[in-house]
């Protein structure tokens, strides 16, 4: 796929030229945001396609890393990753089924499943963490830690933004149903 980020800036600069009240600063950050997540995406699959996985199943592990005990539930899982309960638990269910993850029952409440990370799904992690940085060093190229800094804080922002606009938005259709 090709891919030029000045064509988009262009033809958005002939649409705002064209369309009273086009906010062509907004409409580019967003196309370029959007471009930058699918690329990034890309290349990250990319990167885990030799080991048969996605990236969806690569953050799902980190996400069992990081979490206390190396254990989480598979909603909480759902909801960190984005992802439908059933896409979750498929998943889940792959992690288990290659011996990363176990499946256990949750000393506080009986009803729900515990996915704890196995040994071999650290060492998984511990093997594969260091060729991804390594292979995807070049994207960021020319980035200093200030870089990293400035545009995460933006895309924080941003996300803030995303996460009140949608909690506002449920309500108001919370309140349109009542």
């Amino acid at each position: 796929m090709t891919f030029s980020h000045t064509e988009t800036a262009k033809q958005l600069t002939v649409l705002a030229e064209n369309l009273p009240d086009f906010p062509l600063d907004r409409t580019l950050t967003f196309r370029m945001v959007r471009l930058a997540a699918e690329h990034l995406g890309t290349n990250l699959n990319q990167c885990l396609k030799a080991e048969g996985i996605t990236e969806n199943l690569w953050f799902a592990l980190l996400s069992l890393y990081a979490a206390p005990n190396r254990e989480t539930l598979p909603s909480r899982l759902s909801d960190l990753l984005c992802l439908t309960r059933t896409s979750a638990t498929r998943l889940s269910d792959d992690m288990v089924a290659r011996g990363w993850v176990e499946r256990g029952g949750n000393a506080q409440d009986r009803r729900q499943t515990v996915l704890k990370l196995t040994e071999e799904g650290e060492a998984f992690i511990h093997r594969m963490q260091p060729q991804i940085t390594e292979k995807r060093n070049p994207i960021w190229a020319g980035f200093d830690e200030a870089d990293h800094r400035k545009l995460q804080r933006l895309l924080g922002k941003l996300l803030d933004n995303l996460e009140s606009e949608s909690a506002e938005t449920q309500e108001g259709q919370e309140e349109a149903e009542n």
